[in-house]
């Protein structure tokens, strides 16, 4: 592996926040507080928990497999053709998330800052970026993520002048825990939905060399920098607005934003959309990214493959943007496909591996 194509524990670093920040920050407090109103944060925390699990198997499967891509990992464990297979299944349920991100995304566009622009233009736009940057291959698409970690500055300028410039309402958050454990971890899903896009760390192998203990490290501060952001966002959203306001408004942080008295920017919060799209896109990008690297490695199968998966999310888009009855079976059904390709399948492999004995000595 060339050392230009290694990554370095910052652009991992920053990879990972990207990949997690996008539409779920936006509209979390709303879709919590429906769950377990004033406890919304703990289940924040309480996802955040699982995330370090689950990143733990995955980090468990790269020391096993040292210098091997999810993709490879597959076919060692569980041999060429149920390997093939289980890739196949994963490019399915990656695609399918990065479709659903992608309708999101163009909903967002289309309401807040473009509500005249027909959907298929949106998406034609953000489909075709994201095309153009992913065909590259890692190595520059962490580059383009580094820089675009820039937008995060102005994130948690407004997030400080929110602190002190809106008036909050501390007794919202009281009755610590009065909704109970259970309801807290229930609840709790809809949060650990929303910080998906780290699986893209169980195709880093062939472009990380570094100690196991760093590369931990990495991905936890990684996941503790956006579970702190996360919290902080809800919180603020929680003593902002009352209960049955939260309830109702879709997309919290946005308004809570809007606001912010600035004297040479009247809507902060347009502003704020146009800054956070970058971030967005780069969660559209990432799923094309996995999702292509699940069926070829590199090289021009590989850019084929980006090529057709990005005009199939493409299509996707388009079909289900016009119809709300399917987008909502299609968000039913996303549930099952998350627990599969996310948790399950990388969990299982790891058993495997280990009850196989099956493990690559890193030469």
């Amino acid at each position: 592996m060339k050392n230009g194509r290694l990554l370095t524990k910052l652009q991992i670093y920053l990879m990972i926040i990207q990949a997690q920040l996008g539409l779920g920050m936006l509209s979390l407090p709303n879709i919590l507080e429906k769950q377990v109103n004033q406890d919304a944060w703990i289940s924040v925390l309480v996802a955040s928990v699982f995330v370090q699990m689950t990143l733990v198997i995955y980090w468990l499967l790269l020391k096993r497999f040292p210098g091997c891509s999810y993709h490879d990992i597959t076919q060692i464990i569980t041999g060429p053709f149920l390997g093939k297979t289980i890739n196949i299944v994963n490019y399915a349920g990656y695609m399918i998330i990065g479709a659903y991100t992608m309708i999101l995304l163009v909903q967002l566009v289309n309401d807040w800052l473009l509500p005249f622009t027909p959907v298929w233009a949106i998406a034609l736009l953000i489909i075709g970026l994201s095309m153009y940057l992913v065909v590259q291959d890692y190595a520059v698409f962490t580059r383009y993520l580094v820089v675009l970690s820039v937008v995060l500055i102005p994130v948690f300028l407004l997030i400080i002048i929110a602190l002190f410039q809106i008036p909050l309402e501390p007794r919202n958050l009281r009755p610590v825990g009065g909704e109970g454990v259970l309801s807290i971890i229930q609840a709790s899903e809809g949060a650990l939905f929303a910080v998906l896009g780290f699986e893209v760390l169980l195709f880093i192998g062939p472009y990380v060399h570094m100690k196991n203990s760093k590369l931990l490290r990495t991905f936890s501060l990684a996941n503790a920098t956006i579970a702190l952001l996360y919290i902080v966002v809800v919180v603020l959203c929680i003593m902002v607005f009352s209960p049955d306001v939260l309830k109702q408004v879709r997309e919290p942080v946005l308004y809570m934003i809007r606001s912010l008295s600035f004297r040479a920017v009247d809507r902060i919060d347009l502003l704020f959309v146009f800054i956070w799209l970058s971030p967005m896109t780069a969660s559209v990008m990432i799923y094309l990214l996995i999702a292509s690297k699940s069926l070829m490695g590199e090289g021009k199968p590989f850019q084929v493959t980006v090529l057709l998966s990005g005009a199939i999310i493409y299509i996707a888009t388009i079909s289900f943007s016009y119809n709300e009855e399917a987008l909502q079976l299609y968000a039913q059904f996303l549930k099952y496909v998350i627990y599969t390709v996310v948790f399950f399948l990388p969990a299982m492999l790891l058993l495997l591996s280990y009850l196989l004995k099956k493990k690559k000595v890193n030469t």
